[in-house]
């Protein structure tokens, strides 16, 4: 077995961070890169120094001697080369969208099973010192079964913030439905509580304000999700909401119980014991206890990274999961489900909020429902969107 997984990095302007938390891995290593832009390669060379291999293009890259890669690349455009990496026998860990459409969920999730080889969605939120902490209360039990469930991930920019990030009207920003980006708000609640989505509605709210206050600004303000999963829980999420303050939050209410993050703080989190639940334990939250959790000695070496330490656990635990040969815990089939939830949020609200089953991506009869939607905001091989990509104006005006 190998004592150290080798992986190509796709896109260094966000992989730039990933590069740094494999840099301090003694089981891992970065052998070569690839980006169109040469001041990002010079930035990525100065970390690695210069036995890093720059790659001319993504078979180069594939075939540079590789165990796996990490996708950082477009948002909207992970999956076909998440099947190509998996059809070329590596292991892919993927930045952010996994798929855009169902067909492409479902074409994924069989290029992952043929392959042998791991995937994964390098969600990071997860990995906040409270969610991680909220994982640690609920699957203790005290807390009794999850009824409901929110999460929000809240990040407007300001027009200098938006140039930099979202640099026109065709950038991938401005044409992602706003109920896309989910899995910031989703993931935590479904690595919290194990549970599966089953269902999903989509509400808009419209944007139309902000993208006449920023130039170049497509976009509604905030897609919600209403999301039953597999237990009969409701859990309320939304993509990346563009109005104030900015934060992410986190709640589970439960039969005997609840627990929450606090509101602008990744480490904090709040519980509280009904009182008729309460014993000699837990007695100290029944009136409501904000603590901070421990930190442990893993926990100390990811302070530094962005997303306050998140980004290190992602590279950390995908490389021990690999090395373990064991599977990771945000799967092909996890991810093709938040992905889903995202996609089947947004043509609920283009059919009027209309509820929408999500496939079980592990079920045959259920991906070939799916491999029929490919429905998409995006333009596709010179081919028009098959889908609107915002409802962002005046609403007494639609």
């Amino acid at each position: 077995m190998k004592d150290k997984v080798r992986f190509g990095v796709f896109g260094t302007f966000r992989g730039l961070e990933y590069i740094r938390t494999i840099l301090i891995n003694d089981k891992a290593e970065v052998v070569s890169i690839l980006d169109q832009d040469p001041r990002r390669i010079e930035q990525a060379k100065a970390e690695l120094g210069d036995g890093v291999k720059v790659c001319r293009d993504f078979d180069e890259l594939l075939d540079s001697g590789i165990d796996a890669v990490i996708l950082c690349n477009f948002f909207h455009e992970h999956a076909p080369y998440a099947i190509r990496a998996l059809k070329a026998g590596k292991h892919v860990l993927s930045e952010t969208q996994t798929a855009v459409t169902l067909k492409e969920c479902v074409e994924l999730v069989e290029a992952q099973e043929a392959s042998g080889c791991f995937y994964a969605l390098a969600e990071n939120y997860p990995f906040f010192r409270a969610n991680m902490e909220m994982r640690r209360v609920y699957q203790s039990g005290q807390l009794g079964t999850v009824v409901f469930a929110e999460g929000e991930y809240i990040h407007p920019m300001n027009a200098a913030e938006n140039a930099i990030y979202n640099p026109g009207p065709t950038h991938w920003r401005s044409l992602t439905p706003c109920t896309f980006y989910c899995t910031h708000a989703m993931a935590p609640l479904m690595r919290i509580t194990d549970l599966m989505p089953k269902k999903v509605i989509g509400k808009v709210a419209s944007g139309w304000q902000y993208k006449e206050g920023i130039p170049g600004m497509g976009g509604d303000r905030f897609g919600i999700e209403i999301v039953e999963m597999e237990n009969g829980s409701v859990f309320r999420v939304g993509g990346c909401g563009a109005f104030g303050p900015k934060g992410n939050w986190y709640r589970l209410g439960c039969t005997r119980g609840g627990i929450e993050s606090v509101r602008g703080s990744n480490n904090d989190v709040r519980l509280v014991m009904n009182p008729w639940e309460l014993t000699d334990e837990n007695r100290q939250f029944g009136t409501g206890c904000v603590y901070t959790p421990e930190m442990t000695p893993e926990g100390k070496k990811a302070e530094g990274f962005e997303h306050s330490g998140a980004d290190y656990w992602v590279t950390k635990t995908f490389v021990d999961d690999i090395l373990a040969g064991r599977e990771p815990y945000m799967n092909v089939y996890r991810s093709a489900a938040l992905a889903a939830i995202g996609i089947l949020g947004w043509q609920s609200i283009v059919q009027g909020s209309k509820e929408l089953e999500i496939p079980d991506f592990r079920n045959k009869e259920d991906r070939e429902k799916a491999r029929l939607n490919d429905l998409t905001p995006y333009a596709v091989d010179g081919k028009a969107p098959t889908l609107p990509n915002s409802f962002s104006v005046d609403p007494y005006k639609r």
